[in-house]
C-alpha cells in the first residue's frame, strides 16, 4: 500500500507530466518508476493461469497506482500513456466500475491505444468488455435481476456514442441495456428496452433479440391499453381471491316469482280443460 507521501509524489509528477511540453528528468524517472511498478505486477500476473485470480490481483494491484491515476486525470494532458489504458483494463477486469468509466472516459476522449497486445480500440474494449458479464448472466439465468447495470451501460454508451466501432459491438451494448430494463414494471422503461432490443437488431440480425422483442412488444401493448400503470389485472384479481360475492336477494325473490307464475299459469290451463270438458259429459248423461 502507498504512504501518503509516495501517493503524493505520483499525483505531482503525473500532474507535471502533463503539463509540461518535455519531461524533466524527474517526471521521466517517476514515469520510468510507475512503468516498472506495472512490469513487475504484470509478471506476476503472467504466472496465473485463472482468469478469477488474476481479477482478484489486479484489484489488489490497483491502489498502487492511485496517485498516477489521480495526477493524469487532474492533469487531463491526454498524453498517450501504456500505465493508464493498462490500469482501465485492469479495472475492468476486476468490475471496479467506478474506476473504469472515469479512466475510460479519459482514454476515450483523448483517443489513447491500447497496449499493442489488444486489437481493439479503447472504446471497443470498454463497450464489449462491460457488456459481458450481464450478457452472459442473462444467459445463464433468465429470471436473474439486471436491474444493477442500467446506470454503469447507460454511462458507457455515452463515453463511446461518437466512437467508431464494429455494429455488432454496438448491438451487443444495446441488447445488455434492454436485458438491464427488461425486469421493469412502468411502461416507460419498458418501452426503452423494447426500443433498444430493436436498436440491436438493426445492427446485428443474429443478435438473439427476436424473441424479447415479441414478448417486450406485447407487454408494452397490454401496459398501454391498462393506462401504463401494470394494474389492468387488479380488478379480476379481487374476485378470485377465493371470496364469493354475495347473491343479491331481489334476483332469487324474482325467480320464486317466476316460479310461483308458472305454477299458476299451469293450474288456470288445467282448470280450463275441466271446464271444456263438462259439456261433453253432460250431454252424455
Amino acid at each position: 500500500m502507498l504512504t501518503p507521501a509516495q501517493r503524493h509524489f505520483q499525483k505531482v509528477m503525473a500532474e507535471r507530466r502533463g503539463q509540461a511540453d518535455e519531461e524533466s528528468d524527474i517526471q521521466r524517472t517517476a514515469h520510468e518508476q510507475i512503468l516498472h511498478r506495472l512490469r513487475m505486477d504484470l509478471s506476476r500476473l503472467s504466472g496465473v493461469q485463472s482468469e478469477e485470480t488474476k481479477a482478484e490481483m489486479k484489484k489488489s494491484m490497483l491502489p498502487e497506482y492511485e496517485g498516477w491515476i489521480e495526477g493524469t486525470l487532474d492533469g487531463d494532458s491526454g498524453r498517450q500513456d501504456e500505465v493508464i489504458t493498462r490500469l482501465m483494463v485492469w479495472a475492468i477486469d476486476c468490475r471496479d466500475y467506478a474506476l473504469a468509466l472515469r479512466l475510460g472516459r479519459y482514454v476515450v476522449r483523448h483517443g489513447l491505444t491500447l497496449p499493442d497486445n489488444f486489437n481493439r480500440t479503447a472504446a471497443t474494449f470498454l463497450t464489449e468488455e462491460v457488456s459481458k458479464p450481464l450478457l452472459t448472466l442473462a444467459a445463464a439465468d433468465a429470471d436473474a435481476d439486471l436491474s444493477s447495470g442500467v446506470a454503469v451501460l447507460d454511462e458507457v454508451a455515452e463515453i463511446v456514442a461518437d466512437s467508431d466501432m464494429p455494429d455488432v459491438v454496438r448491438a451487443k451494448l444495446c441488447k445488455a441495456r434492454a436485458l438491464a430494463r427488461r425486469g421493469a414494471t412502468d411502461i416507460t422503461t419498458k418501452a426503452e428496452a423494447l426500443a433498444l432490443f430493436r436498436e440491436a437488431l438493426t445492427r446485428n440480425p443474429n443478435a438473439g433479440v427476436k424473441k424479447e422483442i415479441a414478448t417486450l412488444a406485447r407487454e408494452v401493448k397490454k401496459l398501454s391499453a391498462d393506462g401504463g400503470t401494470g394494474e389492468g389485472d387488479t380488478a379480476s384479481t379481487d374476485k378470485t381471491d377465493g371470496t364469493a360475492e354475495p347473491v343479491p336477494e331481489k334476483s332469487t325473490t324474482a325467480s320464486a316469482a317466476g316460479k310461483a307464475t308458472t305454477r299458476k299459469t299451469t293450474t288456470r290451463a288445467a282448470t280450463g280443460k275441466a271446464t271444456k270438458r263438462k259439456p261433453a259429459s253432460q250431454k252424455k248423461n
